[in-house]
């Protein structure tokens, strides 16, 4: 395999600045966002500057942030508050804006950005060469709330909850559910839409439910799905992040969009001293990227979804006037940085079966027309498009970057851990423990309209420790690699998967499914716990061997 290098340029004769030339005044509880507004303003304008930010707490406080947190936590969204921000055109406030930054150093080591209200905390957009280190992003009021267990019936069950640390409720209480299992230290799955309220005690919510959670757990409230991210990577190249911490956010942490070369040393998505929950959604997620996207020493745990999904989009097609030309849209998707979609002159699409993700042709990109206020892809093809558009979609094949997740440990968190749908992948010497859902996902998944299918992935010298217990767990209880979400029997689309010297200790009826793959090695794997070690159906050229006493099923 053939990993790029994500190499980040500092230029010449740079220029330091420093966060208190511009007034902020580190653990004094008073808002310094006027002072990260100007000093980053500075930094613009001098490419290869450095902004030092000193140890301490750094307050970020604007009053349209104040009242979507609010309001959001006070029920007046009501339960549905990812519909009223996670739109093309949602309400946001940006804290750290990155626009447009070329050569610029954050080191903050020790610092905590403090956030007040509901902020993408960090916007880097249309960037290059951007090095970000040490930040700890957290929220004065975190975007869930926790609270422990007091009685538990078939029909409701009572969370006492501090309202102190956890204030803004009003008799309507809302949230997606979660709960964290105190006696086995892990999280697990609840509901969406139970009816909750705040008692006359002003401490206790009653979530009506028959879910009969054990008393003594720990209830989570999220009080947001998706929303904007911690760190939003879009348009951009170079970017590295380095012992970052990320201990709440009322979206995902990381989310990469169109852009290439990310690098995350020791990133930590977990949850502050005294909680279990981190990121209301997922630790990181990257789309349509290109380059290399590495995780080394990087921490994930309390997040409610995913540790990481690459992926790009199996795009809806409609025709145009013109023969050559199509319009490209993303459907039936989640679009997670409410950005356009699209490819570039140059890149390489496939046209695919629609149902059975099967490509069918390939063509190359010579024009491509956006609009954002239409919310419109033109694509100019190199040759006529004569098919039935209702019968394929169009899937980028130029935009899969390399993958390494390297050293980091997962411990705790809702669904799966690592899901890959893109080729030159290798995941080694990682800790991944409750994961509630597969550890690993490979390949296609029809139903998200998320791909590729998987090509060169090598899965080596890994502890996977009672993964897939829960939300999330796929045909493999620890690994997993399919074509999801079809009503056929797939193609072979997945290409020469290793899973090797790996010690996987196992629940369910199996530790490693593969399916709708060519090419497959599983050797000298420690695998206890299941049912079976590996099944292996709709797959050729198979090599299973040395993986311990469980059985082994082959199937056609």
């Amino acid at each position: 395999m053939v990993f790029l290098s994500a190499t980040v340029v500092k230029a010449q004769n740079s220029k330091i600045f420093n966060i208190k030339e511009y007034g902020a005044i580190p653990n004094d509880g008073i808002d310094d966002s006027h002072s990260f507004i100007k000093a980053l303003n500075e930094c613009r304008k001098n490419p290869g500057a450095t902004l030092i930010i000193p140890p301490g707490n750094y307050n970020y406080r604007n009053d349209k942030a104040l009242e979507y947190e609010y309001k959001a936590i006070s029920g007046q969204y009501g339960e549905d508050v990812q519909g009223y921000f996670f739109k093309p055109k949602g309400e946001y406030v940006i804290a750290l804006d990155l626009d447009r930054f070329n050569n610029i150093t954050i080191e903050a080591e020790g610092a905590t950005l403090i956030q007040e209200g509901w902020y993408e905390a960090i916007s880097i957009t249309n960037a290059s060469n951007v090095t970000i280190k040490g930040l700890k992003l957290m929220h004065k009021r975190t975007p869930f709330t926790e609270g422990k267990i007091i009685q538990s019936t078939p029909t409701y069950f009572d969370m006492k909850v501090d309202t102190v640390n956890y204030p803004y409720f009003t008799d309507i209480a809302t949230g997606r559910v979660h709960f964290f299992d105190t006696t086995r230290q892990r999280v697990y799955a609840g509901g969406w839409h139970e009816k909750k309220e705040l008692l006359t005690d002003k401490q206790t919510i009653r979530v009506y439910s028959n879910i009969n959670p054990r008393v003594g757990d720990i209830c989570i409230l999220r009080h947001c799905g998706h929303n904007r991210a911690g760190v939003l990577i879009k348009e951009s190249s170079n970017i590295l992040l380095e012992n970052i911490v990320i201990h709440s956010q009322p979206g995902m942490g990381v989310v990469g969009h169109r852009s290439e070369n990310i690098t995350m040393k020791n990133l930590q998505v977990i949850p502050s001293p005294g909680n279990v929950t981190s990121t209301n959604t997922d630790a990181t997620h990257f789309t349509s990227c290109k380059g290399r996207i590495l995780f080394d020493g990087c921490k994930f745990g309390g997040q409610g979804d995913d540790c990481t999904n690459i992926h790009n989009y199996y795009w809806s097609i409609y025709k145009e006037k013109e023969n050559n030309k199509i319009r490209l849209t993303v459907e039936n998707a989640d679009l997670h940085a409410l950005s356009l979609d699209y490819p570039d002159v140059g890149d390489v699409i496939a046209l695919v079966d629609n149902k059975s993700l099967s490509p069918i042709e390939h063509y190359i990109v010579e024009g491509v027309e956006i609009s954002v206020n239409d919310w419109e892809v033109i694509v100019t093809l190199d040759k006529a498009f004569v098919s039935d558009p209702k019968e394929y979609y169009m899937i980028n094949l130029t935009r899969q970057p390399s993958v390494e997740i390297l050293n980091s440990t997962v411990r705790s968190h809702m669904a799966r851990a690592f899901l890959i749908k893109t080729s030159n992948v290798r995941i080694a010497g990682n800790v991944v423990q409750a994961s509630s859902g597969s550890a690993i996902q490979l390949g296609a998944e029809a139903g998200w309209r998320e791909g590729n299918p998987v090509t060169n992935i090598l899965i080596e010298n890994n502890w996977f420790i009672d993964c897939g217990y829960g939300h999330g767990s796929q045909k493999g209880s620890t690994i997993s690699a399919e074509i999801n979400g079809l009503k056929v029997r797939p193609d072979q689309l997945n290409k020469n998967i290793t899973i090797r010297n790996n010690v996987i200790r196992a629940l369910g009826e199996s530790a490693i499914y593969i399916s709708g793959t060519e090419d497959i090695t599983v050797i000298n794997n420690e695998i206890s716990g299941s049912s079976r070690a590996v099944v292996v159906e709709n797959s050729s050229d198979i090599i299973v061997a040395n993986n311990g006493v469980l059985p082994v099923e082959i199937k056609e």
